[in-house]
């Protein structure tokens, strides 16, 4: 059920947008732009995560602060997310290209696994999804891992996220995260 939410989700968002005519833009979101524009989250980013068991109505979810940092690396060829800083849970991730039409995300999970995502292409130049395409140290069927992500840039100064959490081979939970830039 998550998993279809998630693809629901990924389509809605990603669904291309109408003109004041009505008539479908031809315009994609493409994965050199989504690039650029996540170079733009370059800073520390902090506010709230909330994660919701499959199931439960999203105001009982578990709530906690949370924060991440960008940094655009490597001659502006990668972007390094680093996720609870200097905690014993401290994660990262990584975002480069392969070639103009790939862009991938990689995430070394503080569980000791590393799933892999896909940006998938869309009309929406302020959401950035990423689906799952593999992993390492994990078993897909059995181990905990983050699946899909969105990034979602509402302005220059807030971002919000969406991570399908999977366990035993299907979704048993979603994150959802607002951020804000810090000065």
């Amino acid at each position: 059920m998550k998993t279809a939410l998630t693809v629901l989700i990924a389509a809605v968002v990603c669904v291309p947008a109408f003109s004041g005519d009505l008539k479908l833009e031809s315009k994609t979101f493409t994965a050199s732009e989504a690039f650029e524009a996540m170079k733009s989250l370059d800073g520390t980013w902090t506010g709230e995560a909330n994660v919701v068991k499959e199931g439960q109505p999203k105001e009982e979810g578990t709530k906690s602060e949370t924060s991440v940092t960008y940094n655009v690396i490597a001659n502006d060829t990668s972007i390094v997310a680093t996720y609870g800083e200097g905690t014993p849970t401290e994660m990262v991730s990584l975002f480069h290209q392969d070639g103009p039409d790939k862009l991938i995300h990689t995430h070394y999970c503080a569980a000791g696994n590393q799933p892999s995502m896909q940006f998938k292409p869309c009309s929406d130049p302020n959401t950035i999804t990423f689906l799952f395409s593999g992993g390492t140290n994990m078993d897909v069927t059995k181990d905990g891992h983050a699946h899909d992500t969105t990034i979602r840039i509402v302005d220059e100064n807030t971002i919000e996220s969406i991570s399908a959490l999977w366990s035993g081979g299907k979704q048993y939970s979603t994150r959802y995260a607002t951020m804000t830039r810090q000065k």
